[in-house]
């Protein structure tokens, strides 16, 4: 039997735009900055294997559970058949869609004294964080390095906001995921 790949994923949004701040400025002077109201965004699905190795993709569409099963495809396509895939309860994660994708049975296991709800395929095992608990996950720190990124970027349209994640994500550190996942 072959060793499991694990992959640790999580997702990043951007909107096309500037954070407005307050800030201090020389009195009498009328410092303005352009500032976009548009809707258009940009949701990077990142993974994180057990080896350090990533995968990033990106969609302008909300999220919905084919983007999930998309990603475990897509995961498989680059780690290999064999993986351990930890996903949070996002709604488009946590779909029966997804469950019957890889195999169309859900199941509660116990770890430690904590019950984790999986779903188990031949060749894929999905396991979800517990809810409300994003601090467990190891990709919520990258996104707080992305999220430095664009602090002082402006960002004014859908094309520039996709150059501004390509500059950014080589920025990310991907975490040791085994430092989350066994306290």
């Amino acid at each position: 039997m072959s060793e499991k790949t694990v992959v640790v994923v999580d997702q990043f949004t951007k909107r096309v735009g500037t954070v407005n701040r307050r800030g201090w400025y020389p009195i009498g002077s009328d410092p303005t900055i352009e500032d976009s109201n548009s809707w258009d965004k940009v949701t990077v699905l990142g993974a994180v294997t057990d080896d350090g190795d990533s995968f990033y993709c990106w969609t302008e569409d909300n999220l919905k559970t084919q983007h999930g099963i998309w990603l475990l495809e897509a995961l498989k396509d680059r780690f290999g058949d064999d993986l351990v895939v930890f996903l949070d309860r996002a709604g488009y994660f946590y779909t029966r869609d997804l469950w019957e994708h890889v195999s169309g049975k859900r199941a509660t296991e116990t770890v430690g004294d904590s019950s984790v709800v999986c779903v188990h395929g031949d060749d894929l095992d999905v396991w979800y964080f517990p809810p409300k608990l994003p601090e467990l996950n190891p990709l919520e720190g990258c996104w707080d390095r992305l999220k430095e990124w664009f602090k002082h970027r402006l960002v004014p349209d859908l094309p520039a906001l996709k150059a501004q994640i390509q500059r950014g994500l080589p920025t990310v550190e991907e975490p040791n995921i085994w430092n989350y996942l066994c306290p």
